[in-house]
């Protein structure tokens, strides 16, 4: 959630903005805000937030995409995987 005044704060259950970012742990202080969407309600300085998706985004790419000289582990097959596993993601009883 985007948070950009005191009423939208306070509706989002953060009483001050003298509670630490979550990310670099630095006073909240100035509007614009994210309130993670989560149950531990994490909030991030908009900057902190954007720093963080990137981090997200670059482990995410070189997990998938390793530089030389490595070699992708494994590869995500959707068709394979249904022919091993018929009906799905469905829990055994």
């Amino acid at each position: 959630m985007l948070i950009f005044n005191d009423e939208q704060r306070l509706r989002a259950g953060i009483r001050s903005l003298s509670k630490r970012c979550s990310y670099c742990s630095k006073a909240l202080g100035a509007y614009p805000l994210i309130l993670s969407d989560d149950a531990s309600l994490y909030v991030y300085h908009a900057a902190c937030a954007a720093a963080l998706a990137t981090e997200i985004l670059v482990d995410l790419y070189t997990f998938f995409r390793p530089p030389t000289p490595y070699h992708q582990l494994f590869v995500l097959d959707a068709t394979q995987a249904a022919h091993q596993h018929p009906g799905g993601c469905e829990r055994k009883k």
